[in-house]
């Protein structure tokens, strides 16, 4: 006869900071790679990327106009106009020629370079938009409309430094200076796994009293969401040998994600498995809903990550665990854990108070301000509780209902919208 879990000595349930901090501390950047600038976007830089040239690499032209000497406009008006002689024309990507004298310009595209003697950019709509010459109707002051040398990067300077998530930005960066390759962090690979008799998969018969597998594919979505690799590695029947058996099989990858069999149930057999296997687990437990049965061990020289069953309660463990393991095992440095936002809520939130309680929130901009309004519904098992959530609002142990329009501290998850 099977039996519930009982405790084991010495287990405690940790704040979620504790937990955070001792799953961090565990992991270690993977190996760094070479690849092209092409297949960047989304990777985490491994080196300090120095800018081989200034950029812009000359003077150059904000706007299209007439390249003067600014002393020679400078009485210029509508009724007495500096009549210049026109010495040459540059468009960008083309050196000029010529020197800019005095009583003279040169006609010029946004982006050429400025030639030398001139100061000052006088626009075209300041102008006749003479041809042999040009009529300047206004002043402009010395280096008006004039991009200097290295405005943007200078030669020698650090451009992007180790740690540096690549978004669009950051590859636009590494082209401007030329760099074709990158060397990044390895994408991690995260097998995953869920357990349980009752559980069927997508393309199974319905079946009564039978729960689909949606946990596995939330999870590799959210793998793949941080920059990693799922492998999905399908359902493990609820035996001490079929969990032992599944974990062994995940073991070729950098990280095991599994959900269900972490609770005190009597089928539930991830802690057993991992004890026969002589894991170093970490932790069992964590003060959190939901998400409370959470356990985090070392296995050799991987780490895992048991996640309860209930949908929300594993996406929740995902976003506050799982999700900064593989950004600083990919080698970022920063802004590991999601922001928290102090905001305003549209509508009370409640919790039982007995430990901090994470509500489903969607966070939308209104009225010039970033605002909370709490999902419907907050069961652990509501999985279309997370649809549109983008921010979980966050009511600390002892704290049982946070008024409307009262400020909460609120986890980003996803980007944020306007109503």
């Amino acid at each position: 006869m099977t039996t519930f879990q009982r405790t084991r000595s010495g287990e405690r349930m940790l704040a979620v900071e504790e937990a955070q901090q001792q799953v961090l501390a565990e992991i270690e950047p993977l190996a760094p790679e070479r690849v092209s600038l092409t297949d960047a976007f989304g990777r985490v830089l491994r080196e300090d990327v120095v800018a081989a040239r200034d950029l812009p690499s000359t003077d150059n032209s904000a706007m299209d106009g007439y390249a003067v000497r600014a002393d020679d406009i400078a009485a210029a008006s509508r009724d007495t106009p500096a009549i210049l002689r026109v010495i040459e024309d540059i468009p960008a990507g083309r050196l000029p020629t010529c020197r800019v004298e005095p009583g003279t310009a040169a006609r010029i595209m946004t982006g050429a370079t400025v030639p030398d003697g001139a100061d000052a950019i006088a626009q075209v709509e300041i102008t006749d938009a003479g041809g042999d010459e040009v009529r300047v109707f206004e002043p402009v002051p010395r280096g008006t409309h004039v991009r200097r040398r290295g405005d943007d990067i200078r030669a020698g300077s650090i451009v992007l430094r180790a740690g540096t998530p690549l978004g669009a930005a950051e590859t636009g960066a590494l082209a401007s200076i030329q760099r074709p390759e990158v060397i990044v962090g390895r994408m991690p690979t995260v097998a995953i796994f869920s357990t349980g008799d009752e559980i069927i998969d997508v393309g199974d018969q319905p079946q009564a009293g039978r729960v689909v597998n949606s946990n596995s594919y939330a999870l590799a979505s959210f793998v793949r969401q941080a920059g990693a690799i799922p492998r999905m590695l399908g359902i493990v029947r609820d035996t001490r040998e079929a969990t032992i058996a599944g974990i062994e099989s995940a073991l070729s990858a950098d990280f095991v994600v599994s959900s269900g069999g972490v609770s005190a149930g009597a089928y539930d057999f991830v802690k057993d498995a991992l004890d026969h296997l002589g894991a170093d687990t970490k932790f069992w437990k964590v003060a959190m809903k939901p998400g409370k049965p959470v356990v985090f061990s070392r296995l050799h020289d991987r780490v895992y990550f048991g996640l309860p069953g209930n949908p929300v309660s594993c996406m929740v463990a995902f976003v506050l665990f799982v999700a900064p393991s593989i950004r600083k095992a990919m080698g970022q440095t920063s802004n590991l854990l999601p922001p928290v936002v102090s905001m305003r809520t549209s509508a009370a939130v409640r919790s039982k108070g007995d430990r901090r309680n994470y509500i489903r929130v969607r966070v939308a901009a209104r009225n010039g301000e970033l605002v909370a309004s709490p999902m419907p519904a907050q069961g652990s098992h509501v999985s279309t509780s997370m649809l549109g959530a983008n921010g979980l609002a966050v009511l600390e142990a002892g704290v049982t209902r946070v008024e409307a329009g009262k400020s909460v501290e609120v986890v980003l998850i996803g980007p944020i919208g306007s109503d």
